[in-house]
């Protein structure tokens, strides 16, 4: 197929993209900003909002896989969420409408279904509670609008959970939390006992071809999370054991770690600065994210990295990135807020 990756600079597409190409696909890649253009086909540098982009970027593709995202913890508006990853979506529907555009492939989150306590499957339904997950959330809507007009569309929702691995920026919480214990600057919030679910990089790539070899007409949602989940005391004795650190042995109780990061929230809104340490941070932290990825197994997906192996290959990037650099001053790989 000729395949556009929307996106193409950031951390998702590049892995998925060499392996599209591995695959016999032609991609043509869109992205705010430049990035390694070696496996594309075309790349356009622009904005998807801008209608002229999304009509040039969709020519001769027969395909779209819609990574492009806002995506941060920190520093947007729910004002930058929904014009990134709501109306960009529809003007690049509209224009992959115009050219008769029928199979799509788009990353949103299980953040659009919520946190929960108790594993929860597609089946049980949207209920974001912040703008990342609505505005997402939103998106699908528009393309469930688009399969109920066009029966012969072919629509897949990818919703995995958190994405690390080799290569992950500096903005994501995998990352923060190896960088914290390896800087033994991390403190237990909370019992430990909380549920993180997590998508390993190339477990999130084989589950992408897998399910795009296997589109049909209409919406198919999927969620992909690794398994077996981990609460967060055993990821974090999992880490310290590949960092060659002690775990962490003073828990802080979260109402009194969300009071005490208070000073840290008014700093950051006075000075602009992304601090490490805030209130919304520690209690996302101490949200438990449990999702159940059973109906992609039941279609015969099989994970291809298990959970040690893929913290291992992270660790092992992360220090090897260390490595001749003075600690806190290593130059690692940021990925454009409009990509993923």
């Amino acid at each position: 197929m000729n395949l556009l990756v929307t996106g193409s600079s950031g951390y998702v597409a590049s892995h998925l993209v060499p392996a599209l190409v591995a695959q016999g696909h032609r991609v043509v890649g869109v992205d705010r900003v430049a990035g390694d253009e070696r496996h594309l086909c075309r790349f356009i540098r622009g904005d998807l909002n801008e209608p002229a982009v999304a009509e040039e970027c969709l020519a001769d593709v027969s395909g779209v896989i819609h990574l492009a995202a806002a995506k941060a913890d920190w520093g947007l508006t729910a004002e930058e969420y929904y014009r990134d990853n709501l109306e960009a979506t529809r003007k690049l529907l509209a224009a992959g409408r115009h050219k008769g555009i029928l199979d799509w492939v788009f990353f949103s989150t299980v953040s659009a279904m919520g946190p929960s306590r108790v594993p929860i499957d597609e089946a049980a339904g949207l209920n974001p509670i912040e703008p990342y997950g609505a505005s997402k959330a939103e998106a699908e809507a528009l393309f469930a609008g688009l399969a109920a007009q066009e029966p012969q569309a072919r629509v897949l929702i990818l919703r995995p959970s958190v994405i690390y691995g080799p290569g992950n920026p500096e903005s994501t919480n995998v990352y923060r939390l190896t960088d914290g214990l390896f800087r033994r600057r991390f403190v237990m919030v909370g019992d430990g006992r909380t549920v993180k679910t997590t998508s390993y990089i190339e477990n999130m790539v084989e589950a992408t071809l897998f399910l795009l070899a296997r589109m049909t007409s209409g919406v198919s949602p999927y969620i992909y999370v690794d398994e077996p989940a981990l609460e967060t005391a055993d990821l974090i004795r999992r880490l310290c054991g590949l960092l060659d650190r002690h775990p962490p042995r003073f828990r802080v109780p979260l109402p009194l770690a969300a009071a005490l990061a208070a000073p840290a929230d008014l700093l950051a809104r006075v000075t602009s600065v992304d601090l490490p340490i805030t209130s919304a941070r520690i209690r996302k932290f101490c949200r438990s994210t449990v999702f159940d990825a059973g109906k992609i197994r039941r279609a015969g997906f099989r994970q291809p990295v298990d959970n040690d192996t893929a913290l291992a290959r992270t660790v092992g990037w992360y220090l090897a990135a260390l490595k001749g650099k003075k600690v806190g001053r290593e130059t690692l790989p940021e990925t454009d807020r409009a990509g993923r």
